[in-house]
């Protein structure tokens, strides 16, 4: 796989923003309106992408979601950074239909028993984009896994991370996390930081360090491991896992 196109993609509000790898290098960048243009545009072997995958529909699927989420608070000692994920029902009406907040908490609290935060509100929209398209498209389901940053970031850093992502510790902190598997990250970053002057986007240093961790993760190929070992599926069978690459296994 290291011969072969892989990409780390964040979801940054406005739109998808990937990055990509060839031969384990930077091989550019592009930036989405719809997950389905993005995909099109390169269709890279492996696409690691920021947004849960792998949905709830009931209360019994949600033990499986929650157990893999409560993994990813544990090891990267952050619970903040990992948002419930709303029911699969919740997140289609918010992305099909753009729900308002108090409708998706009422179909998230019938289908779950449990309500919904403004955060995972704000996300479901991206998270019930790429849903669709997995539905759609059964040939990316092994193509398309779930990673989250700073699960990322934990794991090739070799410790948990101690400063935000938005401060200058905290960017310095996660490059020398990324110095793990890149020469120069520092240089990669400014690269397609620098690409986005001038354009109305709402990309932010943070979406741009996400994104390139993941694609840099997703170019170990076949040496990933994922958060849990032993993964569930949904109930329409699409896997329950966060990919990640370290030294040590973050399960041991």
């Amino acid at each position: 796989m290291a011969s072969q196109v892989v990409a780390g993609v964040d979801w940054a509000g406005s739109g998808w923003l990937a990055v990509y790898f060839k031969n384990r290098s930077f091989d550019g960048y592009s930036f989405a309106s719809t997950f389905d243009a993005l995909w099109e545009n390169r269709e890279p072997e492996l696409l690691l992408v920021d947004v849960p995958i792998g949905l709830p529909e009931d209360t019994a699927s949600l033990t499986a979601r929650e157990n893999l989420d409560s993994q990813a608070r544990s090891v990267t000692e952050r619970p903040s950074s990992v948002f419930p994920v709303p029911s699969c029902e919740a997140c289609r009406m918010t992305y099909e239909d753009d729900a308002s907040y108090e409708e998706v908490v009422t179909q998230s609290e019938a289908d779950l028993d449990k309500g919904l935060s403004w955060q995972s509100y704000y996300i479901a929209s991206g998270i019930g984009e790429v849903d669709a398209f997995l539905r759609q498209h059964d040939e990316a389901e092994q193509r398309i896994i779930e990673a989250h940053p700073e699960v990322c970031f934990r794991a090739l850093l070799g410790r948990p991370l101690e400063y935000g992502k938005t401060s200058a510790p905290g960017v310095g902190e996660r490059l020398t996390a990324l110095e793990t598997l890149l020469e120069t990250p520092g240089d990669t970053l400014g690269t397609v930081a620098k690409k986005f002057q001038g354009e109305p986007s709402a990309i932010d240093i943070d979406d741009v360090l996400d994104a390139l961790v993941l694609a840099a993760t997703a170019s170990k190929g076949e040496e990933l491991d994922c958060l849990p070992e032993e993964w569930s599926t949904d109930p329409v069978g699409i896997p329950m896992r966060m990919a990640y690459w370290g030294e040590e296994s973050l399960t041991e």
